[in-house]
């Protein structure tokens, strides 16, 4: 009998790699507040698994920090974390601290920008790339403190700096991966800065309103009703700290946003125009341990006047493997 041999050539069967990017923003009110409980909350970013499974927080961005405070927030951190590029021009509002997860990415620094946005008040640009299981990420953040209150010279001062930021966007590849972060002070959506933004960006939360006790759980400032060392009270009521992303985020393509997954942290919903640890009511953010949701509420109404927003990423590769020629009769 004749032996036939032939050889199936090395074929390519892809598979799919996946690296999960947890990005966090939050307001730390210059670190008047509470260390431990700040250093608490820090901690449970990393743990929550209220929309989905926990992993690590990839990236840290924090508003109003006053020049040294951004040593404080690394060591709580710790080693894993590595300080981004920090700039403070003295501004009124505070400045931006970035720490991004070394295990997980690194920074381009050449890429860092200073953007002033009015008021004194500058945003930062930092340019942030894989490494390890997460080689093929990239993706730029932007971190601001827009000018408070209300009145017609603030929402002016306040759509100066998004266009500014808009501008900066511009810049950059067509199809780069883009988040914007901050303290917005926008009360509404019918501000001529956030309505800049939305034209460009995506609000993952939708375009809609976010006043009143159907929207509660959006939002992130005030969790105290009392004004105590320096943080500010009010109760939540207001929706003023955000995550903005380029439509790349949602094309279905590299980095995307995980759905569902914006939440603003220990919001229950529940606590519309209360302190976010009010007695008279157990928080149910996380839906099957009160305890632990109780905890988490009182650490984040000593820690800071706002709470941090979390938003989960995803990033699916595809991945080559090389199967060796086989042979057959």
């Amino acid at each position: 009998m004749t032996k036939t041999i032939s050889f199936i050539l090395s074929i390519l069967i892809v598979s799919i790699a996946q690296a999960q990017i947890r990005i966090v923003n939050y307001n730390i009110a210059k670190c008047i507040g509470d260390h431990d409980a700040i250093d608490y909350v820090v901690d449970a970013a990393s743990l929550d698994d209220s929309e989905g499974d926990a992993f690590p927080v990839s990236v840290f961005l924090f508003q109003e920090v006053s020049s040294g405070k951004e040593k404080i927030l690394h060591r709580m951190l710790g080693d894993t974390y590595s300080k981004g590029t920090y700039t403070n021009q003295g501004e009124a509002g505070g400045a931006q601290a970035m720490f991004f997860n070394s295990k997980q990415l690194k920074e381009k620094t050449s890429s860092h920008k200073d953007i002033f946005t009015g008021a004194t008040r500058y945003a930062d640009r930092w340019h942030l790339v894989g490494i390890k299981e997460s080689k093929g990420v990239e993706f730029y953040v932007y971190s601001m403190h827009l000018k408070a209150s209300k009145g017609t010279e603030n929402k002016e001062q306040r759509e100066f700096g998004a266009i500014a930021i808009l501008e900066d966007i511009a810049t950059l590849p067509e199809e780069a991966n883009i988040i914007v972060v901050g303290d917005m002070n926008f009360y509404s959506n019918t501000e001529p800065a956030y309505k800049a933004f939305v034209k460009v960006l995506i609000d993952p939360l939708g375009k809609g309103e976010w006043k009143g006790e159907d929207d509660a759980e959006k939002h992130t400032q005030s969790p105290r009703k009392i004004q105590k060392g320096g943080l500010v009270h009010g109760c939540l009521d207001d929706r003023f700290d955000f995550q903005f992303i380029s439509k790349s985020l949602r094309d279905g393509k590299g980095m995307e946003l995980i759905g569902g997954s914006y939440r603003a942290m220990g919001n229950d919903g529940k606590h519309y125009d209360q302190a976010i640890n009010d007695n008279g009511t157990d928080s149910k953010y996380f839906s099957n341990d009160k305890e632990r949701s109780n905890e988490l509420a009182t650490a984040l109404h000593d820690a800071s006047d706002h709470i941090p927003v979390i938003v989960d990423y995803e990033f699916k590769k595809q991945k080559k493997k090389k199967i060796a020629p086989s042979t057959e009769e």
